[in-house]
């Protein structure tokens, strides 16, 4: 079987809403390397219009969450929420690349290789630029250590499920 991805309490932003986004993404990646990756059987492996429909699907969540991500920002008035969802359209339109790429190779199996590109792209994005928000977020809320953080986030973003649209 692939070594699968799965979500590692490190990669915590300590950010309820962000955090369950990125399990999901997580989750998400990690089925798709259960469905085709070398070691499933024929009939799903070798698939390449569910192969990558299963990817467009990860893209598409992917963009979903980074519109939230930007919306959550933006709740609080955050001064990078710009250069910040100028990072999502680059990884949207790398993403919407190799997309392209794989399409065009007719790829069928989602081996170690393209596992790893994925994961990779998804990760940095979270473990850098996230992260570096998140740490941004605590510290313009006057909170700097782990507990102050997993208060202000209890709080916070009660307020902020209530303000979404229904």
């Amino acid at each position: 079987m692939p070594k699968l991805l799965t979500w590692r309490e490190e990669w915590s932003l300590h950010i309820e809403a962000l955090d369950r986004d990125h399990r999901a993404l997580i989750e998400q990646l990690g089925d798709i390397c259960i469905r085709f990756c070398p070691q499933a059987s024929r009939g799903r492996s070798g698939d390449a219009n569910a192969l990558i429909n299963a990817l467009t699907a990860l893209g598409e969540a992917m963009r979903e969450h980074f519109q939230r991500e930007e919306d959550f920002m933006r709740a609080f008035d955050y001064d990078g929420v710009g250069e910040h969802r100028s990072e999502h359209a680059i990884l949207m339109a790398e993403y919407t690349a190799m997309l392209r790429d794989w399409r065009a190779e007719g790829l069928h199996v989602f081996d170690e290789t393209i596992q790893g590109i994925v994961r990779d792209w998804l990760l940095a994005h979270i473990l850098g630029a996230d992260r570096a928000f998140a740490e941004t977020y605590f510290r313009l809320c006057g909170r700097d250590d782990e507990a102050d953080q997993q208060q202000t986030m209890a709080l916070y973003q009660s307020s902020y499920r209530l303000s979404l649209p229904k």
